[in-house]
């Protein structure tokens, strides 16, 4: 009995182990590209997010026309881990996902629906995942003193063979 208590406590550690060492990128059997942070930059701009958004530490144009309210991006993700990819790719492509908890409710939304711009049938997803490198660039990793922040590596078709299953 004490054997199989055991393995069922090896195989749980083992199992939690495994999930702390995944690519956020990688949702479910989604794998996106990587980005490009400057041309995520160009599109910050182009497509008219720098009227509502403004990113720490990006020297960005002033609007021509500001928004509502303007949506501070990027900083220290805080305590706990803050703006995953998953979780910036979310927020572009499902505003609505999320409303911040910083900002009146009647200044970001509309009977429940984000006032963001809907820009899934205008973005590329090479856009959509340089929007995404160029904001996640701006996320700064809070000091959590004994938190190892996983590595990332990305495989390539090459590696595919050599690679653990998902």
């Amino acid at each position: 009995m004490r054997i199989l208590f055991n393995n069922l406590l090896a195989l749980c550690v083992l199992v939690c182990l495994a999930a702390c060492d995944r690519d956020d990128r990688r949702q479910g059997d989604i794998y996106l590209p990587e980005g490009d942070a400057a041309r995520g930059e160009v599109h910050f701009v182009s497509l008219g997010c720098v009227s509502c958004h403004k990113v720490a530490g990006a020297e960005l144009p002033e609007p021509a026309e500001a928004g509502p309210v303007l949506v501070l991006l990027g900083s220290r993700t805080g305590p706990k881990p803050g703006m995953s990819y998953g979780r910036l790719v979310t927020s572009i492509v499902n505003p609505s996902h999320r409303l911040s908890a910083r900002y009146s409710r009647d200044k970001v939304s509309q009977e429940g629906e984000s006032l963001m711009t809907f820009y899934n049938d205008v973005l590329t997803v090479t856009q959509l995942t340089d929007l995404v490198a160029f904001l996640q660039a701006h996320y700064k990793k809070a000091d959590r003193s004994g938190y190892k922040y996983p590595s990332y590596t990305y495989q390539t078709d090459d590696d595919s063979e050599n690679a653990d299953p998902p």
